[in-house]
C-alpha cells in the first residue's frame, strides 16, 4: 500500500478484531441475527393479533 505505515494486515493494530481472523465475532454475529429474527417474529405476531380485533 503506497504511503501506508504498514506492509500487511497483520501489522495493523486491532486487525484480529475482524471476523475470520480468529476473533469471537462469529458468535456475536449469530446471536445478533437470532435476536433480530426473534424480534421480527414477535412483532409480526403482535401486529397480527392487534389487527384481528
Amino acid at each position: 500500500m503506497i504511503g501506508a505505515p504498514f506492509e500487511n494486515w497483520s501489522d495493523v493494530a486491532g486487525a484480529s478484531y475482524y471476523t475470520g481472523l480468529g476473533g469471537g465475532e462469529l458468535i456475536w454475529l449469530v446471536i445478533s441475527i437470532v435476536l433480530c429474527v426473534l424480534a421480527i417474529l414477535v412483532g409480526h405476531n403482535h401486529e397480527k393479533k392487534a389487527n384481528s380485533k
